[in-house]
C-alpha cells in the first residue's frame, strides 16, 4: 500500500480502515508524522500513531470518502477529503479533513500532518 499520487492517500486509508489494516494505516504516515486522534489530542511518532490507528479501528465500523481538492508544491501537498462513517455501537460521523503529505525519496508520499477534522 504506498501512494505515487498525494490524492491517492485517501483512497489508501478508507480502503485500509474498512479492510481492518493496522499495518496498512501505519504506512500511510510518515514515522515522525502527527496526527489529529478522534478524541482531539494529537499523537506523534511511530507508537502513538500504531495506538491512534488500533483505536480507530475499534471506533469505526466502516468509512467511505472523496477527495475534496489537492495542492502540490514539488515535494509537499495540502490534501482535503470529505468522509462519513459507521461506528461501533451504532453511530455515525462525518467531517472534513486537511492533511499534509511529503513526496517520500523513493518517490511515494506519506502524510505529515493529518486532521480528520478540520473546521
Amino acid at each position: 500500500m504506498t501512494a505515487t499520487e498525494p490524492a491517492q492517500l485517501h483512497t489508501l486509508f478508507t480502503e485500509a480502515i474498512n479492510g481492518r489494516d493496522a499495518e496498512g494505516l501505519v504506512a500511510l504516515y510518515e514515522p515522525s508524522g502527527l496526527a489529529v486522534h478522534l478524541d482531539g489530542s494529537c499523537r506523534s511518532g511511530e507508537a502513538e500513531l500504531r495506538a491512534m490507528v488500533e483505536d480507530m479501528l475499534a471506533t469505526i465500523e466502516h468509512i467511505d470518502g472523496e477527495t475534496r481538492k489537492v495542492i502540490v508544491a514539488g515535494d509537499i501537498a495540502i490534501t482535503s477529503a470529505t468522509w462519513r462513517a459507521r461506528l461501533a455501537g451504532g453511530g455515525e460521523g462525518a467531517g472534513t479533513t486537511a492533511e499534509v503529505a511529503r513526496r517520500q525519496a523513493d518517490g511515494t508520499w506519506r502524510w505529515v500532518i493529518d486532521d480528520p477534522s478540520f473546521t
